[in-house]
C-alpha cells in the first residue's frame, strides 16, 4: 500500500538484525554462565516473531501496491497479532536477566517492574490501547491517510506492535508485580477475538473511509477476523496448557510414588 523511505527501512532492517543477534548471542551463552541451556523453541519464537515485523517494516506487506486493503490488514494481523505472541514467547526480559551482570539485570527488572509498564499492561488498558485504535483505524480516515503517507502507515504499524505486546503480556499474565485476576485476562482474550470480528463485519458492510469501494473490502475482512480469532485460540493455549500439564503431573505423582 506505501512506499517505504530508504532510511525509515534501513533503521529498522538494522535494529531487527541487532535484536536478533543479542538474543542468539546471550542464548548460546547461558551454559557459560552456569545456568541451564535456553530452549530452542524460544529461539525460534524470537527470530519469527522479528521476521514478521520486517515483513512489515521493510518486507512485501510494507511495499503493497496502492490501496490494496487487504495487504494491509495482513499487515496488521502479522505485526500486531503474529509478532507480539511470538516475541513474548521468545522471554526476551529474561534472558536479558540471566545474561546482564547484577546491576544492569536489577535496573532491567525495575524498568519492566515499575508502575508505568504495570499500568500499561493491566488488562483495561492494554485493551483500550489496542482494540480502540483497531475500532478507529478501520472506522476512522486513518487507513485513508495513510496511503498518501507512508509515514503515518509506519506509526501505525509499530503501534499495534507494542499495543499488542502490552495486549499479550496482559493475557499472559506477565505483570511482574502483580497479575491480574484470570477472568479480566479471560474477558480481555474474549475482546480480542470478538472486537476485531465486528470491525471486520462494518469493513465488509460499508467499507473503510478514505478509500474508494472496491471488491477487496471481503478479503480483507476476512483476513481480520481470521487472524484475530487464530491469535485468540493461541493466546488461550499458552495460558490453558500448562496448567492442563501441572494437573497431569499432579495426578501422575502418587502413581509414580507408589
Amino acid at each position: 500500500m506505501h512506499e517505504h523511505g530508504g532510511g525509515l527501512g534501513t533503521f529498522a532492517l538494522i535494529a531487527l538484525t541487532v535484536a536478533g543477534a543479542l538474543y542468539v548471542i546471550s542464548a548460546a551463552g547461558q551454559r557459560r554462565r552456569g545456568h541451564g541451556r535456553w530452549p530452542t523453541a524460544r529461539t525460534v519464537s524470537w527470530i519469527v516473531g522479528l521476521l514478521a515485523v520486517a515483513s512489515v517494516l521493510v518486507g512485501p506487506l510494507g511495499h503493497a501496491g496502492n490501496h490494496d486493503l487487504v495487504t494491509h490488514v495482513l499487515g496488521h494481523v502479522a505485526i500486531g497479532m503474529v509478532a507480539p505472541l511470538l516475541l513474548v514467547l521468545g522471554a526476551p526480559v529474561t534472558l536479558a536477566r540471566r545474561t546482564l551482570e547484577p546491576v544492569p539485570a536489577q535496573r532491567l527488572g525495575r524498568l519492566f517492574g515499575g508502575w508505568p509498564t504495570t499500568a500499561l499492561a493491566f488488562p483495561v488498558v492494554a485493551g483500550v490501547l489496542d482494540l480502540g485504535a483497531v475500532w478507529l483505524l478501520y472506522t476512522g480516515t486513518a487507513v485513508g491517510d495513510s496511503t498518501r503517507a507512508p509515514g503515518l502507515h509506519s506509526v501505525l504499524m509499530l503501534w499495534f506492535l507494542g499495543a499488542g505486546l502490552l495486549l499479550t503480556g496482559s493475557v499472559l499474565g506477565l505483570a511482574p508485580r502483580r497479575v491480574p485476576p484470570l477472568a479480566l485476562r479471560g474477558a480481555l482474550l474474549a475482546a480480542a477475538a470478538v472486537v476485531p470480528c465486528v470491525v471486520a463485519v462494518v469493513v465488509a458492510r460499508e467499507g473503510v473511509p478514505g478509500l474508494p469501494d472496491d471488491t477487496t473490502e471481503q478479503p480483507a475482512a476476512v483476513a481480520l477476523a481470521v487472524g484475530a480469532v487464530l491469535t485468540a485460540v493461541a493466546l488461550a493455549a499458552v495460558v490453558v496448557l500448562p496448567a492442563v500439564r501441572a494437573r497431569r503431573a499432579q495426578r501422575a505423582q502418587p502413581i509414580a510414588t507408589a
